[in-house]
């Protein structure tokens, strides 16, 4: 007979058949039985999928060591990983968090980030993973194993007494219980208290194995506990391999099997990190959770452990050295195993536990559930052994209830702290904010809805920089995702500007329109009717800010000699206009005007005159109208809510040097207005300051090879949180972003589409927090597809996430690619 075969065999005598524990109280953190108090907390999940195999390392002896220090040496823990469906309620409630002006259509806009979430999530896209760690919390020491004993029997049958019993225990207990769930919050698990209900949906759903809905409150006790456990299981038949599970309500029912290791199911030394996370890999598998409850045997209780173990493996080898036998490799191996972990316990780097690991497969009828279990033995191989064991599948379920106890001990495994934190039973790819538009999907471990909450004024974001990065290759889809944070901004009322060097992100205005009920201000810098629209002494508010834009714009489209000869007689002019005439008359035009009417009798007169010839024809250069050209019935610039789109497509702005006295006519008007726009963003970002404002630059490579646009990025980066201005950098050259002074300091997200070379992922890496990419993330940048990046949150965690455009019309208005050549008169 196998060992696996007369391990089951003993375990059918060693069956613990009294009843279930059934929870008294349930209240935040705590869960109170008739003979324990339970402290469960909730683990959130981690973002470990893109970590390199060093700080995976690192990251476990981490866990390993916050989890040996915080579970109370002798008393049992549980571990529960579970799943259920991302809903959109949170989403929904999220956005109460959110305390601004919102555009007119948002509701329509968060209704669609909502439906999408559901839609998703019923397609089994969104699931979400549910941990919850719990510690039967230590008897008082004046309490023996006698007097719980008659404690528990004079309860019985007084529902009364069990009750105010509970609420006894629990007072008893609750000042240290709140010392721990504290220290459990601060520790490397970042675990907080179980919510009630939590807890609550936990216990009720191993009874009923069915979509429930659990009341909010504080605390559960009496009717609302009984109302919530109507379910029963059932152990089939003898022999059989699993259970049912009926919901007495709706009358749904569940078939379970519960696997457990095998005899040495798990290897001898200790399971690889990374390659040997156990749990972690549940997310593969539909239908399977996990289950895994033990003792931390501390420091001396460790040492006892594995000195017994070595008396046996001692024993074992004199027994063959007496028979004149070789000792077998396994053994030998055992002793080395156990002789490094005495030296690890006494060094104090791990402790031994020993863990009843159970993996719960979950499906609707015996053929799905069969098919379940065998994918998931497969999935195992090499990693655990696992096995089914017939005639004990009701006692296996029992001890899945929360507040229970191990059933079946047989199975037990004796392993270093680590295994368990190396299972990375929270390992996954947590990303982004908990409020605030949803962005898309995240493609890790962890597969749930991503939000991402850019323009966030919440406490804990004040302090934080407001400059976001969107790198790639071309056509991997930055500027789409640009565009998709710019309509997340604008449905909390922000003022947004948004620069396109090369005019095909112009399908943003119908979105903004359509959906948001945003004004929007779209403005062609080329087009005859954009004539005056950027005209500075339009926008600036006040005389000084009028004054310096506009001196600026003049001398930018004179020639150095026309510069140096006539700098004095613009900036009279450009007085004469703002202290003669009433501030609805000031233009670029009528400084022009007042040029060329200067008189005769001025000194002057002859160079005033032809500067501004000079400048009337320059006003009707397509590159310079905007700026200085007569105004008719253009709208200026616009100042409020809403978004203005400016297409600078058609700008000749100098490719071959950076020398002004070698720019051409056209180039030079180029650069003009190119100034123009960042000093209109510049204006906007100080003009008013209780505004949110978003200024979207894509295409960036065409903007920073110029003084000018590597002085405003770097001025914007740096003033973006003080002035309540999120900026956000578009651009192909990550390695042109990562150069520029100071910026890796102000970003606070960064988004990383597909990149292929080398130089390139490696600037992407430092824009993302890594000092270099290693061969995880490197790999993941090469095969990212369009629309899909690597995500740098506010938190600095990292994961791949692919963005979501909600609806086909939104992903037809917003495509950038160039339409087909279909012949006209065709079909």
């Amino acid at each position: 007979m196998s060992r696996s075969r007369i391990s089951t065999t003993r375990a059918q005598f060693d069956r613990d058949r009294t009843p279930p524990a059934r929870p008294r109280i349930i209240t935040e953190g705590v869960e109170v039985t008739d003979d324990a108090v339970w402290v469960w907390t909730e683990v959130p999940a981690a973002s470990s999928y893109l970590l390199e195999d060093d700080q995976l390392s690192a990251a476990t002896w981490d866990t390993a060591t916050a989890m040996a220090a915080l579970l109370p040496a002798g008393a049992e823990y549980h571990l529960k990983v579970m799943w259920t469906v991302h809903g959109s309620e949170d989403y929904i409630r999220g956005w109460d968090q959110v305390h601004s002006v919102r555009a007119p259509g948002s509701a329509d806009y968060i209704g669609l980030g909502a439906g999408r979430i559901d839609r998703n999530a019923a397609d089994g896209h969104y699931r979400r993973r549910v941990v919850l760690l719990g510690v039967r919390w230590p008897d008082p020491d004046s309490d023996s194993t006698v007097e719980r004993t008659w404690r528990r029997a004079r309860l019985r049958g007084s529902t009364r007494l069990a009750h105010r019993d509970a609420h006894q225990r629990l007072a008893a207990a609750r000042a240290d219980i709140v010392r721990w769930l504290g220290q459990m919050e601060r520790s490397a698990l970042r675990a907080t208290a179980a919510p009630a209900e939590l807890i609550a949906w936990a216990y009720a759903r191993e009874i009923r194995r069915s979509p429930l809905q659990i009341p909010h409150a504080t605390t559960l006790s009496g009717p609302a506990l009984v109302a919530l456990m109507n379910g029963e299981m059932d152990p089939v038949q003898p022999g059989r391999t699993h259970v049912v599970v009926t919901d007495r309500d709706s009358g749904a029912r569940r078939c379970l099997t519960i696997l457990v290791p095998a005899v040495n199911g798990f290897p001898v030394s200790e399971l690889e990190v990374p390659g040997g996370e156990w749990l972690e890999i549940l997310t593969e598998l539909p239908g399977v959770e996990a289950s895994v409850r033990g003792v931390n045997h501390g420091h001396a209780g460790s040492i006892a452990v594995i000195d017994s173990g070595r008396k046996r493996t001692r024993s074992q080898t004199r027994e063959a050295a007496g028979h004149g036998a070789q000792v077998p490799a396994e053994i030998l191996d055992a002793d080395d195993t156990l002789n490094q972990r005495r030296q690890e316990v006494t060094r104090r780097i791990d402790v031994l536990t020993v863990n009843h690991a159970r993996w719960v497969v979950d499906a609707a009828d015996p053929d799905e559930l069969a098919d379940r279990v065998a994918a998931v033995r497969q999935r195992y191989t090499g990693i655990v052994q696992l096995e089914v064991v017939p005639d004990l599948q009701d006692l296996l379920w029992q001890e899945l209830l929360p507040g229970d106890r191990v059933r079946v001990h047989a199975f037990g495994q004796d392993q270093p702290m680590r295994t368990l934190a190396g299972s990375w039973f929270h390992g996954g790819s947590a990303i982004g904010d908990t409020t605030g538009p949803y962005i898309g999907a995240n493609l890790g471990s962890t597969p749930g809805p991503v939000q991402a909450h850019i323009v966030s004024r919440a406490d804990g974001d004040r302090a934080r920089p407001t400059t976001i990065s969107f790198t790639g290759m071309s056509g991997s889809g930055k500027s789409t995702a640009v565009m998709l944070a710019t309509l997340g901004a604008l449905a909390e009322g922000a003022w947004a500007l948004l620069v396109d060097p090369k005019g095909d992100l112009a399908g943003v205005i119908d979105v903004a329109r359509r959906l948001l009920g945003v004004d929007v201000q779209s403005v062609d810098a080329l087009a005859e009717s954009a004539s005056g629209s950027m005209d500075p002494m339009r926008f600036g508010t006040t005389v000084d800010e009028a004054h310096t834009l506009t001196l600026d714009a003049l001398l930018g489209a004179l020639s150095s000699e026309d510069r140096r000869r006539g700098e004095t007689l613009l900036e009279t002019a450009v007085h004469q206009v703002l202290t003669s005439m009433p501030q609805e008359a000031w233009s670029a035009q009528a400084v022009i005007s007042e040029l060329l009417s200067t008189p005769e009798s001025d000194t002057d007169f002859a160079t005033a005159r032809e500067l501004g010839a000079t400048l009337s024809l320059r006003s009707r250069q397509p590159q310079l109208r905007a700026v200085l050209g007569p105004a008719g019935d253009t709208t200026a610039l616009m100042t409020g809510r809403g978004l203005v789109y400016l297409n600078l497509a058609g700008l000749d702005l100098p490719r071959h040097t950076t020398d002004p006295d070698r720019w051409t006519v056209s180039e030079r008007c180029s650069i003009a207005t190119f100034r123009m726009a960042l000093s209109y963003a510049l204006h906007q970002s100080r003009r008013v300051r209780e505004l949110k404002k978003l200024v979207a630059l894509t295409e960036l490579h065409l903007i920073t090879g110029y003084p000018e646009g590597r002085a405003f990025v770097e001025w914007q980066a740096r003033t973006g949180r003080a002035l309540q201005v999120w900026l956000l950098l578009d651009s192909q050259s990550a390695r042109d972003l990562a150069g520029m002074t100071g910026l890796i300091e102000q970003l606070v997200m960064s988004f990383a589409f597909r990149a292929t070379t080398r130089d390139e992922q490696d600037a992407q890496a430092v824009l993302l927090g890594r000092a270099e990419p290693g061969p995880r993330l490197r790999h993941m940048q090469s095969q990212l597809r369009t629309g899909q990046c690597v995500m740098r949150d506010r938190h600095g965690r990292l994961a791949p996430i692919e963005f979501d455009r909600l609806t086909q019309w939104i992903a037809d208005a917003l495509s950038t690619d160039a339409g087909e050549d279909h012949d006209p008169g065709g079909a």
